[in-house]
């Protein structure tokens, strides 16, 4: 086998007074067929065509005796060799990710790439194949300001090619991480409210939260308490202007400088808050969103109008496409029969959190719950905390006070508070869109 030779031997025929062997592209060999005559049981046909990328090529042998086909053998298959991987160069490079590109490689339908911190590739190795033929490979699995060695190697079908030679990059250093955080803190429907506020407050305050969204935290007359008690702490919380009706966004100044914020309302007597932020040290723009959408399973179909009314107003009011953050109690999840405002989030391009974090904890708790002390671990999440592309999502953590296996007593709302740290470096830095990937061997990786 070659990139453009094969070698074919068979059981040879009483019968024959020669062989005809066909080779083509289609299991019929009515296609790009290749038709040589043999007077023995082997054969090398070496103008075979290498394409790009490479095809499954099917091949017959039959028995001619006095100028006529007597017996044909079943039709068979092979892949052609890869040829090699040329020109393997670095061409971008983020704090947690990496772009290669490479020459075109002949008979090339998918490639393993190999990543290690060392050049013997024996130290943290991760192998990935890639399910295209793209000639590139991007991931962002990376940890921030480390040296990595990374080598490619094709594949055609069965036929492995050679591994390229290695080339060394180091991720650049992180420049702006944060953790973002959301919890519907029941403040009317539910009973001292006062108490349990201050002991959520100086929970989130406790778990270094960055910037925040509240649901049913009360209106005019609540709010005043819920602004009072949430605000400073030691993370020096303050309430974005512009929050109203039950929804409201807290941030820390030192890190984000807000440019603008309001609220509307998305029908059902729901509202939606939102707040744009700059990030100081980096300059980068985004927006989040505080949602609360209608509650109760068979009430899908407002909870979708809801979801168009706001999909539809934000991309109005973000209309440059800034990243943007949507969080709070969607009252819906993929364990529900319908889960119409997960479709329409991910259709608009936003992914959750708690799905592109590496070690998720405890995502076996249900974010909804009563005010009960038992702890139901059923994984159903009714709270998210939705991400535009923008941003790399570096952690998430349902943060639950539990005592003994059971929550811990005062029972401080009947949600669970969600958190999720993520970046957002600098526009220029980012690598693009990471390639679809499969495991080699069964093995695991953090690469994606």
């Amino acid at each position: 086998m070659s990139p453009t030779s094969v070698t074919l031997s068979w059981k040879g025929s009483g019968k024959a007074d020669s062989y005809v062997v066909k080779v083509g592209s289609d299991r019929a060999l009515t296609t790009a067929t290749t038709q040589r005559t043999a007077k023995t049981t082997h054969l090398t046909i070496d103008d075979l065509k290498a394409s790009t990328p490479g095809v499954q090529q099917f091949y017959r042998v039959d028995v001619v005796h006095n100028g006529k086909v007597v017996t044909s053998s079943r039709t068979a298959q092979f892949s052609l060799e890869p040829g090699s991987v040329r020109k393997l160069a670095v061409t971008r490079v983020a704090a947690d990710g990496v772009r290669v590109d490479w020459r075109r490689v002949a008979n090339s339908r998918q490639f393993d790439i190999m990543v290690a911190r060392n050049k013997s590739f024996t130290k943290e190795p991760e192998t990935v194949r890639t399910l295209g033929g793209a000639h590139q490979f991007i991931t962002k699995g990376l940890t921030p300001a480390t040296t990595y060695w990374l080598k490619v190697r094709p594949i055609n079908g069965d036929q492995t090619g050679a591994f390229s030679k290695p080339v060394k990059f180091t991720t650049m250093v992180r420049e702006s991480s944060f953790k973002i955080g959301s919890w519907n803190v029941c403040s009317e429907k539910c009973s001292g409210y006062p108490g349990r506020a201050k002991i959520m407050a100086a929970f989130l305050n406790a778990n270094k939260v960055d910037i925040f969204g509240l649901q049913e935290s009360g209106g005019q007359r609540v709010g005043r308490t819920t602004n009072a008690i949430f605000s400073g702490g030691s993370q020096h919380f303050v309430r974005a202007t512009g929050g109203a009706e039950a929804r409201y966004i807290f941030y820390r100044p030192a890190l984000f400088k807000q440019l603008s914020g309001s609220y509307f309302y998305v029908g059902d007597g729901r509202h939606a808050t939102w707040a744009k932020f700059v990030v100081r040290k980096t300059g980068r723009i985004f927006y989040y969103v505080d949602v609360h959408l209608e509650n109760k399973h068979g009430n899908d179909a407002k909870r979708s109008r809801e979801m168009n009314v706001m999909l539809g107003r934000m991309a109005r009011i973000n209309d440059t496409g800034k990243p943007m953050i949507y969080a709070g109690d969607f009252n819906s999840g993929i364990h529900r029969p319908r889960d119409s405002p997960g479709v329409k989030m991910r259709a608009a391009g936003f992914s959750d959190t708690v799905g592109l974090a590496k070690h998720p904890i405890n995502a076996d708790i249900n974010s909804g719950h009563t005010f009960a002390t038992t702890v139901l671990r059923s994984g159903d999440y009714v709270d998210h905390i939705w991400v535009s592309k923008d941003f790399e999502v570096l952690g998430w953590k349902q943060l639950v006070r539990i005592t003994g296996g059971r929550y811990t007593r005062p029972v401080v709302s009947d949600h669970n508070a969600l958190s999720a740290i993520v970046a957002l470096d600098a526009p220029h830095k980012a690598v693009g869109e990471p390639t679809a990937i499969t495991t080699v061997g069964g093995l695991s990786t953090s690469l994606r």
